[in-house]
């Protein structure tokens, strides 16, 4: 079996999943099938559409054959030609396109990455729905994913979507209900990262380190962190009292940053983020 998949805004997270999906390796016989002949990507303009085909470019030959159109101002002919869309437009803009090709897209399978956008919402369009967040590394293979199904989507499309999106690093089912959560944890996720890299950097930086280096190291001991509970299995507290000796650098350094409310702060942040995600599509 070969099908067409349509990309629906083809922006940040539109291309993330496009190279996950592109670059995946050659795909074994008995999953051969959930893989697309041709991937059509959509956006509203030329220059948008100039870029998505700049970054295919780049990327060779796919090891699974898949071609890829860029397309701009064409929703209606690539929504029809396609059997899986993915939506991956901004959520203010998602009513608007998917009006656009409610007729065409009406018995399909929509994967959609349309954060607060709800599936019974999706459902005024399609019965099969696909609700899935994930985020920016995705585009480097390095993504976190979860996705949430509507009930009418079958055993068979559950694992075309898993076998597709899976290619971002890594996916999970959870509930819908956990969906907004989602969309603070996994899709805001990189950006509280990144400002716990930014202020390891700049800490480095105020004692004297050099930007390179200091850069080189924020970067190695949060992705050496990581792995390391991942290997492990410990809990994160476990872990960290294991860095602690009494009287020692690392428990003074964790009471300034509990005195200066680090933790409560990054959990009081993801809840906002995730209240905003609930908003989200109700806009």
């Amino acid at each position: 079996m070969t099908y067409t998949l349509t990309i629906l805004g083809c922006g940040v997270m539109g291309q993330a999943i496009l190279s996950a999906i592109y670059n995946a390796p050659a795909a074994d016989a008995d999953v051969k099938h959930f893989y697309p002949s041709k991937i059509i990507t959509c956006n509203h303009n030329k220059a948008a559409a100039d870029q998505v085909t700049q970054l295919v470019s780049g990327f060779g030959k796919s090891a699974n054959g898949i071609e890829v159109e860029s397309t701009f101002d064409q929703n209606k002919p690539a929504v029809e030609e396609a059997d899986v869309i993915v939506l991956a437009t901004k959520p203010f803009l998602a009513k608007q396109v998917l009006d656009g090709v409610a007729a065409e897209i009406k018995g399909k399978l929509i994967i959609s990455l349309a954060a607060g956008w709800t599936i019974g919402q999706l459902q005024g369009y399609t019965d099969f729905v696909s609700r899935v967040m994930t985020n920016t590394p995705a585009k480097f293979g390095y993504g976190m994913a979860v996705i949430a199904h509507s009930p009418e989507v079958s055993d068979e499309k559950k694992a075309l979507v898993g076998e597709l999106i899976g290619h971002v690093g890594k996916c999970i089912e959870l509930p819908e209900k956990n969906m907004d959560a989602a969309t603070a944890l996994v899709g805001s996720g990189p950006a509280f990262v990144l400002l716990m890299l930014e202020s390891l950097m700049e800490s480095g930086i105020k004692m004297g380190i050099p930007l390179k280096e200091s850069r080189e190291c924020a970067i190695k001991v949060l992705e050496g962190t990581a792995k390391m509970v991942e290997i492990t299995g410990e809990h994160p507290s476990v872990l960290k009292h294991q860095v602690c000796t009494p009287g020692g650098t690392t428990i003074a350094g964790l009471c300034v940053m509990e005195d200066k409310g680090v933790r409560s702060g990054i959990i009081k942040g993801v809840e906002e983020a995730a209240e905003v995600a609930a908003r989200l599509g109700k806009k």
